[in-house]
């Protein structure tokens, strides 16, 4: 019987979680051996630790010194570093919570190959997942679940559709018919956006009732130059234009005017304030709009996030629930919400 954290790690079970458990302003090695530093004459080992964490980051294929500060780390690199210390518990069963959720897709070639290697070696998994491509490509049996209740349990072989039907209760096509609409005018247009050492001659342009996808490994520069399209980084050269009128460069007050919106890769770091409550979060950008002599219209912002909240379907408690108690999908919810409150 397990009755805590402790007695699960002792019984050999780690677990991977979706939300990262890491110290910000400990080294990487720090963060893989917390609780279990390997000692000497009573010290902690450091030469040692950092020696073990080594071999561990060069199993994952993490190109970082262990000394390295946790927040000078990307996403995708924190992920690997979670699995890196999953890995030094020698793990029996390990519990992988949608590791592949900010991954590129030679990051997950290289997860599957780890995961691959762990059960040859005898260790049980259990792989959480939202792509059904990655249930044949590891699972050997799917069990899945719709609203918190067990739906059954499949071969990892069951076609795709049945897996969807299973899911959500019908074929997903009844629900999201595939529409191509002819694009309408430019809104945004970025031209020769340039930041010395980060990146060089960026151009692209989105037009009405259009998905514009930017594509590159980790490193590449891409949440860089969305950051800098938003104003929220500074830039060397180039320009941004939103519906012909040009943004003022490093002013995010001046892009959110002309109605750009940022829904970051860290949206618990970046885009909540995970202490407030939901109706708080998503009245963020509106806050200012909403008030009249600094006093703020909260029962206008109240009926305004219950409507936007029931449209994007956020499951909660209530608007007063504490926005960091909500699942990782609803407080996505939340962060695209306000900006859709805020027009």
């Amino acid at each position: 019987r397990i009755h805590s954290a402790q007695d699960a790690e002792r019984l050999g079970i780690a677990t991977i979680h979706q939300e990262f458990n890491l110290v910000a302003e400990l080294s990487v090695a720090e963060n893989i051996f917390l609780g279990r530093q390997p000692r000497r004459f009573g010290m902690i080992d450091r030469r040692t630790m950092e020696a073990a964490a080594a071999k561990l980051l060069k199993r994952v294929g993490v190109d970082v010194p262990p000394r390295t500060k946790v927040r000078e780390l990307g996403i995708a690199r924190l992920q690997m570093v979670e699995i890196a210390k999953a890995l030094s518990l020698d793990a029996r069963v390990l519990i992988m919570d949608e590791p592949t959720a900010v991954l590129t897709s030679e990051e997950v070639d290289k997860l599957f190959r780890i995961v691959r290697t762990l059960r040859d070696d005898g260790v049980g998994i259990v792989f959480i997942t939202h792509h059904l491509e990655e249930i044949a490509a590891l699972g050997d049996r799917v069990t899945v679940l719709r609203d918190g209740r067990s739906i059954g349990q499949v071969p990892a072989s069951t076609p795709e559709g049945e897996l969807v039907r299973l899911m959500v209760g019908r074929s997903i096509e009844q629900q999201y018919p595939r529409e191509r609409p002819d694009p309408g005018r430019p809104l945004l247009q970025v031209s020769g956006l340039t930041r010395h050492g980060v990146f060089h001659d960026v151009s692209f342009e989105v037009r009405a009732g259009e998905v514009v996808g930017l594509a590159g490994l980790v490193g590449a520069g891409r949440t860089e130059v969305v950051r800098a399209v938003f104003g929220a980084d500074p830039y060397d050269a180039g320009t941004v234009e939103v519906r012909g009128e040009r943004l003022a460069r490093g002013d995010v007050n001046a892009a959110m005017g002309a109605g750009v919106g940022l829904v970051p890769e860290d949206r618990k770091g970046q885009g909540l304030v995970l202490d407030a409550s939901v109706q708080e979060n998503l009245g963020l950008v509106t806050l200012r709009s909403a008030s009249r002599a600094g006093i703020v219209d909260l029962k206008g912002q109240r009926t305004a996030a219950a409507r936007i909240a029931g449209q994007l379907g956020v499951r909660m408690a209530g608007l007063d629930q504490q926005v960091r108690t909500l699942s990782g999908g609803n407080q996505q919810k939340v962060v695209i919400g306000k900006w859709l409150l805020a027009g």
